[in-house]
């Protein structure tokens, strides 16, 4: 399960963006293999001096609650400029499961670092201009859809594991999917991976552009072949949201 939060919350940190922010609520399920598996549950908050928050709480539920009970909460705290993001601290911590997990990144824009800690080892590490986290990446995608709806490739520099990720996003094409919300036009993209490590990993997602961009599908594939996907069943907040919410 763990390694669905952590691939599924890359692709799920999302705003809606044009010019200003809309605060909003989101529910996605989880499945596994064709299996109820989890619940992601995202709320965007604005807040004063031009900071955002924005949380993720994903909980095991279904089959997959027989054997794991992991609860995994991420938030983080971020403003705009000149609509590029600019992360100020990310705080993940997986609980309730047979290993916790706890981690910090404090964004020192001044001297160009990140402060992270685990309660380990603390360390830091030096950033460049522009740098996101892996939670609030897509956030910058979805600004840059908005404003460039036609471009096919995004590159991003991501502070993960200790070192400069870089994440390439791919447009694929458009699809109208299924939902709980009834049918939504889509535009698939596809996330390429910098390791070899990790290209037997695949991750696909589906955008809806009437609701700026946020992703109402995700599909992962592990190296297993175990394969996890996450569809939206409740929106509430955008302004631009015309779909009934199903309970």
């Amino acid at each position: 399960m763990h390694y669905f939060c952590y691939f599924f919350l890359l692709f799920l940190s999302s705003t809606a963006l044009a010019q200003e922010l809309d605060d909003y609520s989101a529910k996605y399920e989880i499945g596994m293999n064709g299996l109820q598996a989890g619940e992601l549950t995202q709320e965007l908050e604005t807040l004063t001096d031009g900071l955002h928050r924005f949380r993720s709480v994903t909980k095991a539920k279904g089959v997959v609650a027989l054997f794991r009970r992991d609860t995994v909460k991420e938030t983080s705290l971020w403003t705009l400029s000149q609509q590029q993001i600019m992360p100020r601290q990310y705080l993940y911590q997986r609980s309730g499961g047979k290993k916790d997990k706890y981690l910090r990144m404090d964004f020192d824009w001044r001297k160009n670092t990140v402060h992270i800690d685990d309660k380990v080892h603390p360390w830091d590490l030096e950033i460049e201009a522009d740098t996101l986290e892996k939670h609030i990446y897509q956030v910058q995608l979805r600004l840059d859809l908005l404003q460039h709806p036609e471009k096919k490739n995004f590159r991003y520099l991501i502070a993960d594991g200790g070192r400069i990720k870089h994440y390439q996003i791919k447009r694929l094409e458009q699809e109208t999917i299924s939902t709980p919300l009834g049918k939504i036009d889509t535009v698939k993209f596809t996330r390429q991976r910098d390791r070899d490590s990790d290209k037997d990993r695949e991750t696909t997602l589906w955008c809806a552009p009437e609701l700026d961009y946020l992703p109402v599908k995700l599909e992962h594939i592990e190296k297993d072949g175990t394969k996890f996907t996450a569809v939206l069943r409740r929106i509430d907040g955008l302004s631009e949201s015309v779909f009934t919410p199903v309970e």
